[in-house]
């Protein structure tokens, strides 16, 4: 996982660097949103790890499947990840493409997991605060329901984790209780 994401990060600068030249970010977001989803289909991947197939031939397949969102400079792209064996690498580009996209747009991408589903109240307090927090960005949230967590919530943005669940709190005392 991080040889991938070692190997994707170029690219997506890269790309990200043209498209935000060109203004063509939103394309090539539907672009890699749908290179995600082709590249995660095992019969297609089994033929781009195939080492009987050439390179020219694997990326006219994947550039025939992909024509409905082409965007100015895909094609070139796709041929030299082909040239190089990295079209299997294109989900991880695609993650870090959205990576730079979003700090390019100065936008916090948040996940609240709760318990139970919220209340429209309780999500907009939430936001509030965190919009208070991150004054300087657009926070953009996401919620999705875990059972697992007993009660409360867990927050997760790219780089900071605030678990104020149940599960997260008998988790910290039973390690307590253990040291």
């Amino acid at each position: 996982m991080a040889q991938l994401t070692t190997i994707a990060r170029p690219y997506a600068k890269a790309v990200f660097a043209y498209a935000t030249d060109t203004q063509t970010e939103a394309g090539w977001s539907a672009f890699f949103a749908k290179a995600q989803v082709l590249v995660a289909d095992h019969e297609l991947s089994e033929l781009l790890k195939h080492q009987g197939v050439e390179a020219t031939t694997k990326v006219q397949i994947v550039r025939d499947l992909m024509s409905d969102v082409a965007v100015d400079g895909s094609d070139e792209f796709l041929e030299t990840l082909g040239h190089y064996g990295r079209l299997l690498a294109l989900p991880e580009i695609a993650s870090e493409y959205a990576q730079f996209l979003a700090q390019g747009q100065k936008a916090l991408d948040v996940t609240i997991k709760s318990a139970y589903p919220l209340s429209d109240s309780e999500l907009k307090l939430l936001e509030s605060k965190l919009q208070a927090k991150y004054a300087d960005k657009t926070v953009r949230i996401q919620t999705t329901v875990d059972a697992s967590l007993i009660g409360g919530f867990e927050i997760r943005s790219s780089d900071t984790v605030i678990d104020a669940s149940v599960k997260g709190r008998l988790g910290k005392i039973a390690e307590s209780l253990t040291i």
